[in-house]
């Protein structure tokens, strides 16, 4: 029973990078044809030094993930994601997807979980209950302060970039398929394929 704060899906985020025990997992529920349609399988994975360009070291991808993990490393755009799990939960006969909900409590007990929700305070239907809950409901978690009690996100002064580019658009010798960290003092960047290789 997924439950979502907000009252619509849309495109969030860039990209992420899955190992093989997710992609394994993933391929598990059945989901193998439709990530193939998404994901990019790069070969390898360098290190680089941001300032000349040295490569500082290399681990090998593709085939290599494969045979050690039974499945292979993967770089896929966040949405894309998404929209394969969402559609995966929709084909679910049994499966309640409820969007626009904020949770207010959760209670847990030998059964399993409740929660409840605050669009439906005062009606007798303002919750549900299930086996578990995932609280992956990002920096401002309420479940996050629920279990843990750490006080409010802070600040470390650290700053994150994302960006997408078409690789069509770009000169020849900067289009990858492979993962590439450029590591510097204070820095880093990281660039990885995602839509299938295209971006």
């Amino acid at each position: 029973m997924p439950s979502e704060r907000a009252s619509t899906f849309s495109e969030v985020g860039a990209g992420i990078q899955i190992g093989p025990n997710v992609v394994r997992q993933l391929n598990q529920w059945g989901l193998d044809t439709a990530l193939q349609g998404v994901v990019a399988f790069p070969h390898r994975l360098q290190a680089r030094d941001v300032r000349n360009g040295a490569q500082l070291g290399v681990l090998s991808l593709g085939r290599a993930m494969q045979q050690r993990y039974g499945a292979p490393y993967a770089t896929v755009h966040r949405a894309d994601l998404h929209t394969v799990l969402h559609t995966a939960v929709q084909q679910q006969a049994s499966a309640e997807l409820h969007t626009h909900h904020t949770l207010t409590q959760f209670q847990q007990n030998d059964d399993g979980v409740q929660v409840r929700w605050a669009e439906h305070a005062d009606s007798a239907s303002n919750g549900h209950s299930g086996d578990v809950l995932v609280g992956a409901d990002g920096l401002w978690s309420p479940v996050r302060q629920w279990l843990l009690q750490d006080g409010p996100p802070r600040s470390t002064g650290h700053l994150a970039y994302r960006a997408l580019v078409p690789q069509a658009q770009l000169p020849a010798h900067l289009r990858s398929q492979q993962v590439t960290a450029w590591l510097g003092d204070k820095l880093h960047v990281v660039q990885y394929p995602v839509r299938g290789g295209e971006w």
